[in-house]
């Protein structure tokens, strides 16, 4: 494996730094931070050399910067390390604007190298089967879908960031990016999105606190209801949980990840019901990830989540954003 340095050394740092040990116990690993305690938790834990960030891009022996750092820092990292040589893993969601997102864009066409942006759903096995069933025709058509994530608020960000809205986007932009990006994927391009959040349509706020819900119309004519929680009790059983029912003209498909880890698959055959349940292999989404942005910058492959896709994902999170505030339904071409 070629020589990383992860910038960035909260939550997603430290799962990055798990998963690069994952697949190469040995090779060079450096860690940026601004709090040295930070950066010492990784570098002590994945035998990681810290750094600052100018060392790192004049450093030709590494490669590799993936980018962990809260959403509001990414365009300015992204593309001085692409402006530097450097391929670039960045975290989603890839920006707050679309300004910015198209100029990571560019600089990373103009720089030649490879840039990923991390959204890592695609690589869960429960959303990989969804995909293998729609394409399979096992379900038929999927014309519904019904979605859900969240938890308590996500304390772990340092100085709070999640809380400021102008930093974080709120729980569309950070959260239920998630499942606009996999519907995308799925389902192809929106239409329109109306929606409602604690944040954006509510007079009475409360800190720290945020639900959101969305419903998406596809060009296709396919309806999805999508739900992000950052208001549960933080002393919850269950810290974090997903759920999803996607309704196909043949059948239906249902997971929920608080419960089980079991995919329940309902279809039809001859005119007969069938229900199966199956277990997916377990593997880490997040080494996965990772393992196909070294593929692609080894084998000069295209990168499963480029720049381009997310930057449209972004835009479905900010015309939920732009819905929930201006209370009415927004059409992507309102957001630009």
């Amino acid at each position: 494996m070629r020589p990383i340095a992860i910038v960035g050394a909260g939550m997603m740092g430290n799962v990055h730094a798990r998963s690069y040990r994952t697949i190469d116990e040995t090779s060079p690993l450096s860690i940026v931070d601004p709090v040295g305690s930070r950066a010492k938790v990784i570098s002590d834990k994945y035998r990681a050399i810290a750094a600052s960030f100018d060392e790192i891009l004049a450093d030709d022996e590494i490669e590799i910067v993936d980018i962990c750092t809260p959403t509001f820092t990414h365009r300015d990292l992204v593309v001085r390390a692409l402006e530097a040589g450097k391929h670039v893993f960045c975290e989603k969601p890839v920006a707050l604007k679309i300004e910015d997102a198209v100029a990571m864009d560019k600089a990373a066409k103009k720089s030649g190298r490879v840039f990923m942006v991390g959204h890592v759903v695609r690589f869960f096995p429960q959303y990989i089967k969804v995909r293998e069933l729609a394409s399979s025709g096992d379900v038929g058509e999927i014309v519904m879908a019904r979605l859900y994530r969240g938890g308590s608020f996500p304390s772990h960000g340092i100085d709070n960031w999640f809380a400021d809205i102008t930093k974080s986007g709120g729980v569309f932009i950070d959260l239920s990016i998630h499942d606009f990006d996999f519907l995308r994927k799925l389902l192809g391009p929106v239409r329109t999105v109306e929606a409602r959040s604690v944040e954006l349509s509510s007079t009475v706020k409360k800190p720290s606190f945020d639900h959101g819900m969305a419903i998406l119309r596809f060009e296709s004519g396919a309806l999805a209801h999508i739900e992000g929680s950052w208001a549960e009790p933080a002393d919850m059983p269950v810290g974090f949980g997903t759920s999803y029912e996607f309704i196909g003209t043949k059948g239906m498909i249902t997971n929920s990840y608080e419960r089980e880890t079991t995919l329940r698959l309902q279809t039809s055959i001859d005119g007969k019901p069938l229900y199966s349940q199956e277990n997916p292999i377990l593997n880490d989404p997040y080494t996965e990830e990772l393992k196909s942005f070294i593929l692609s910058i080894e084998e000069g492959k295209e990168v499963p989540v480029s720049c381009e896709e997310a930057t449209e994902s972004l835009r479905v999170a900010l015309a939920a954003n732009l819905s929930a505030r201006l209370l009415r339904p927004v059409e992507l071409s309102e957001v630009s």
